[in-house]
């Protein structure tokens, strides 16, 4: 399989927007349904606000963007994971306050409601697991997601996999919240479920990763 992985530069962000897009349709992903109804999901304004969002957090020291690139389709990328990380001081480590993240894309047309729910539950299963520190002791796993075109490669356990192993090397475990249709990935790599949410009606799934050694 001619598939490597290599840190995101920023002029890849806008590929990571579209193969996001294009990995979590609404015809299945309950919360791009809810959060971007209708057309939304594939308009123009709502693309560039991702990659405004994106953007932000690529600056951000904490973030960890990795993707997959297809030697054998003249280095197209074909799939990307976003990492959460502990950093010395914790400073802008789960700083996403809201005035940065959420108004650009509901001023798409979207309404704010779905965006505060979805925000709510996460930070409420955040508070239930690690309590007020929230997620600044593990590698949290943002997103991930791989082109449909390319999906059943192992792509997907490949990007796990190295956020997996980089988190051991700090001695830090993992944590993530699950959509339906991810389960078995993270399943298959040694995540254990935690607990049930309900997001928008689908039951989600949050999960941990215990640490381990590296050899």
């Amino acid at each position: 399989m001619a598939i490597h992985l290599r840190p995101a530069s920023e002029a890849d962000l806008s590929i990571i927007v579209d193969v996001s897009t294009a990995a979590f349709p609404p015809s299945v992903d309950a919360i791009a349904r809810h959060l971007f109804p209708g057309d939304l999901h594939y308009s123009e304004d709502v693309r560039q606000a991702r990659i405004a969002r994106k953007s932000v957090k690529f600056q951000m020291n904490s973030t960890r963007i990795m993707v997959a690139v297809d030697d054998a389709s003249d280095g197209k990328i074909v799939g990307y994971s976003i990492w959460e990380v502990p950093v010395a001081g914790g400073d802008d480590k789960n700083d996403d306050d809201g005035e940065i993240i959420l108004p650009p894309l509901a001023q798409e047309g979207s309404d704010r409601a779905p965006f505060m729910e979805l925000r709510r539950i996460l930070e409420d299963d955040v508070r239930e697991q690690f309590g007020d520190e929230g997620t600044k002791g593990v590698w949290t796993l943002d997103s991930l997601g791989v082109h449909p075109n390319h999906q059943k490669r192992g792509i997907g356990r490949m990007l796990l996999d190295w956020g997996v192993e980089e988190a051991a090397k700090h001695g830090k475990g993992c944590y993530l919240v699950a959509t339906p249709a991810g389960l078995p990935l993270y399943r298959a790599a040694g995540f254990e479920d935690v607990k049930v949410l309900d997001i928008f009606g689908t039951p989600h799934v949050s999960m941990r990763r215990r640490i381990f050694k590296v050899e």
